[in-house]
């Protein structure tokens, strides 16, 4: 009993410190970019709606309906709003915050099923690779999908997979399984529950428990599942009749069978994503994912579901004709643990080879930023940028030293992980800091426009945008706008609720420019000001402008 006890106290010892090093790690200059167009906008726009218009039911973008994403992640995001309103480190809190309960959920599964030193090292790993972290700085659906998504396959794992004392727990687990399956369907939809019905069914067949079928269908779970799924859903189709064609047939159906979205990438392009994304340790992965494969022929179960959960997803979504980097993201947990799991039983050989594959590849990604040079030369013209990517070098070329010297049995592979934490951990807060450069080339912001414009307008005052839905545009202003020339993804919306559409043709608009007694604001970037204003001689004044937007007026 005094073991058991001991025993556990080391465990909460080591959650808080865990709780407390992760915090530091995840919100680190979470907030040193403005929010991206046109996710970021997005995700933030619709609860920034729901907030103001009370509507927590019925979805809207620029005050039109969207139904393409369930609300749960929005309701997070409402929250958030409601407590302490729209930052960008607020509404990044989300993201950072199931970045860490990931982690801390890996450390538990890892400590209870095989060691604490398993159990820290996986959510060290989890942590540092390049995807996860990556994700958990951007105002998406996906990882907080993947987080809640683990956490029914774990449930499930611990419950069925995992020989030990939790399976006295099973019907609890099992619940807990289903609460989970059903909150990932409220953050992205059906595939929160599709996914891991499908990996547990492909782990009951290569594994010969198709009988345990009956169990797993328990009743209480089922009850549980639909109390979470079926309230918003039942409700929002009631309130509207459209609903249920375009979020099934078209989001769903015909987003994963089509090229609909004009999202269409080759079979194999989730392979260089998996490569890249699990860096530092993808050498390390890969030996741990083979020698996977091999326990396959012992019909090693535990070995067999995380292989089911690895293969469903990446074929799942290879076979998908809409395809986008963060599908993939839900294989990195199980991917994480049993590369920290490997590290407590690896050989030399093993080691020696992943190591290998990790400076091949650093070396080949130094090599590529030369060879490619011109291809990125408008992100890293400037001097600072420089200077960041030269210390991301510098910190690649220090893990392949530290991961050498383990091959040289200089130092302990144990050491050698945890020094590859630590140097990973620099180099992705610094490819942090290189992140607002990358974004204001590639993505540029419409925030100190759209400040000058909200702090000037009224009520009574239009505001537009010229030729495209800038959407971090409504955010910063802190209201809808008219959108000239552009459908885009509030297509549906426009057509379903014409009366509240804002969309204009050009010539009413500038018809409307110069015959209303209203002021009106517009956006424009400044390839588009140089284009209108060579064929017009629209009278205008210049609010605003920084190197990419420009803000006229009317009067």
């Amino acid at each position: 009993m005094e073991t058991i006890i001991n025993n556990n106290s080391k465990g909460i010892r080591i959650l808080f410190f865990l709780v407390i090093i992760l915090s530091l790690f995840f919100s680190y200059e979470m907030g040193n970019r403005p929010f991206a167009s046109p996710d970021e906008g997005r995700y933030v726009e619709i609860p920034r709606e729901m907030v103001v218009n009370g509507d927590y039911v019925t979805p809207r973008l620029n005050d039109l309906k969207y139904f393409e994403k369930p609300p749960l992640f929005y309701w997070l995001q409402s929250a958030v709003i409601k407590s302490i309103g729209i930052t960008e480190n607020s509404m990044r809190f989300i993201p950072v915050l199931f970045a860490i309960l990931g982690c801390l959920m890996l450390f538990l599964v890892g400590t209870r099923c095989y060691s604490s030193q398993v159990g820290i090292l996986s959510a060290g790993i989890l942590a540092t690779s390049l995807i996860y972290y990556v994700h958990s700085h951007l105002i998406i659906l996906d990882l907080v999908m993947t987080i809640l998504l683990s956490g029914g396959l774990f449930s499930f794992f611990l419950a069925f997979v995992k020989k030990n004392s939790l399976q006295r727990y099973r019907k609890s687990l099992l619940i807990c399984a289903y609460a989970f399956s059903a909150l990932a369907c409220l953050t992205k939809g059906l595939i929160g529950i599709v996914l891991p019905a499908m990996i547990c069914f492909v782990w009951m067949v290569f594994t010969s428990n198709l009988k345990i079928l009956k169990e797993i269908l328990y009743i209480p779970g089922i009850l549980v599942f639909l109390a979470i799924f079926l309230p918003w859903h039942v409700i929002v189709a009631y309130r509207n009749g459209d609903f249920l064609h375009f979020y099934f047939i078209v989001e769903h159906f015909l987003r994963y069978t089509s090229t609909i979205h004009n999202r269409y990438q080759p079979f194999w392009f989730f392979i260089p994503i998996i490569i890249l994304g699990m860096l530092p340790w993808t050498g390390f992965s890969l030996i741990a994912f083979k020698n996977l494969l091999r326990d396959i022929k012992n019909k090693n179960s535990e070995s067999i579901f995380f292989l089911s959960w690895i293969f469903v997803i990446f074929i799942f979504f290879s076979l998908s004709n809409s395809k986008l980097i963060p599908y993939i993201l839900p294989i990195i947990p199980p991917w994480a643990l049993i590369t920290a799991s490997w590290f407590s039983t690896l050989n030399f050989r093993d080691l020696y080879l992943g190591v290998i594959i990790n400076i091949l590849l650093i070396l080949s990604l130094i090599a590529s930023y030369f060879f490619a040079y011109n291809l990125v030369r408008d992100v890293v013209e400037n001097q600072e940028t420089k200077i960041l990517i030269y210390f991301i070098m510098g910190l690649l070329v220090s893990i392949m030293i530290v991961q050498f010297l383990a091959i040289l049995k200089k130092i302990s592979p144990i050491f050698m992980v945890v020094l590859c934490i630590f140097l990973s951990g620099n180099m992705l807060w610094t490819i942090n800091k290189l992140a607002p450069y990358y974004q204001d080339v590639k993505k540029p912001t419409t925030r100190d426009v759209a400040k000058a414009i909200r702090m000037n307008k009224t009520k009574e005052d239009l505001v537009f945008c010229y030729n495209q839905y800038y959407q971090d545009f409504p955010v910063y202003l802190n209201d809808t706008v008219g959108v000239i020339n552009f459908v885009g993804e509030l297509e549906f919306g426009a057509n379903s609720e014409p009366y509240r559409s804002k969309l204009i043709k050009e010539n009413d608009f500038w018809h409307l420019w110069n015959t209303t007694n209203k002021r009106i604001f517009l956006l424009l970037s400044r390839s588009s000001y140089r284009e209108v204003f060579v064929k017009r001689t629209n009278i205008h004044r210049i609010l605003s402008f920084d190197k990419n937007f420009i803000a006229i007026m009317n009067k």
